[in-house]
């Protein structure tokens, strides 16, 4: 192995004992760059973190330039929100608020609720089974505490919050489930401002807001149970030079130095993330020093290249808790 790289389950036990299992799941944020050796390395990275992230209770999110818009922040946005179970917060929210009320919830699950003829219960149904009373007596005790708890808190952007909070009180409808349209402006599938404008939502996800949304979605999955957030950034598409026309997205030398501004951004504003560790994961590209005109690595964007890079290094060691580490 070269003196310059760290074994990839050494590095892993660093993120496990320094990050995970308590700077991240206090509600600290870390943004960290892994450089593998190989895709057969890059696989195994995978691999392990989500077996670490479903051991830990982490929401797990990947996010790859190769389909992604790397330098455009509601891409990223977008990317997230779709693998996120925006109903499954929504209802660990309602569990979570419902116990802090003294209401019994031992066996009523988040995921889903089945009644003795196989029919799904709605939980705020589970939970008044669960207690012997009416349901509509524990909506009328719960729906303030939404107001209190989610629609009043600033730690999230207004829009946000508020579409949280809609998403919370649609667990009370029967029947056609009426808040497709918020999942749908969530995930970017429609972002027209119409589709969500009788929610009390006004603020379109686009590049100037996008931030503020990705920065409450951490804050709020932490919140409602999760350990945290762990998303694996994969940006080796960037560092491409020369459009290889596979069908994939290409990234000319201005997209570029976008994308390296926004994680320039986002080691910046690391106080503002909650809950999280952002690793980004690139490939051997990314560490050229930008001294050739026809490289698309970091040395390009100096800003960033300051900020990642080793200030002081070992003749012989690699110091596992660096911001950039080449995985062997």
């Amino acid at each position: 192995m070269m003196p310059n790289t760290i074994a990839l389950q050494e590095w892993l036990q660093v993120i496990d004992e320094e990050y995970l299992s308590t700077f991240v799941a206090d509600g600290g944020a870390s943004v960290k760059f892994a450089v593998p050796s190989s895709e057969k390395s890059k696989e195994d990275l995978y691999e392990k973190v989500k077996i670490r992230c479903r051991k830990s209770d982490y929401l797990f999110i990947e996010v790859n330039a190769e389909v992604a818009r790397a330098h455009m922040p509601q891409d990223i946005f977008f990317t997230l929100a779709r693998q996120v179970d925006w109903r499954l917060l929504a209802r660990r929210m309602i569990l979570r608020m419902a116990a802090g009320q003294g209401y019994r919830v031992d066996g009523i699950y988040p995921h889903k609720n089945i009644d003795a003829f196989g029919d799904e219960i709605n939980v705020f149904d589970a939970i008044a089974n669960a207690n012997d009373l009416e349901a509509s007596f524990v909506i009328r005790e719960i729906r303030p505490k939404i107001q209190n708890a989610v629609f009043k808190n600033t730690k999230m952007t207004r829009d946000f919050r508020v579409c949280m909070s809609q998403l919370c009180l649609q667990e009370d409808i029967r029947g056609e489930y009426t808040g497709q349209p918020l999942l749908d402006w969530l995930k970017g599938d429609n972002m027209r401002i119409s589709g969500v404008r009788p929610f009390a939502i006004h603020t379109s996800i686009n590049r100037n807001t996008a931030r503020y949304f990705i920065e409450s979605a951490l804050y709020w999955i932490q919140h409602v149970g999760y350990a945290g957030t762990v998303v694996m950034f994969d940006n080796s598409r960037v560092t491409l030079a020369r459009n290889p026309k596979d069908g994939l997205r290409y990234y000319t030398r201005p997209m570029t130095m976008e994308h390296y501004e926004l994680l320039r951004e986002f080691v910046d504003g690391v106080d503002r993330l909650t809950g999280a560790l952002l690793v980004v994961v690139s490939n051997h590209r990314f560490l050229d020093d930008g001294s050739d005109r026809g490289t698309r690595g970091y040395g390009i964007y100096q800003a960033l290249r300051t900020r990642v890079m080793d200030d002081v290094r070992d003749r012989n060691r690699v110091n596992p808790a660096a911001s950039l580490v080449r995985l062997g």
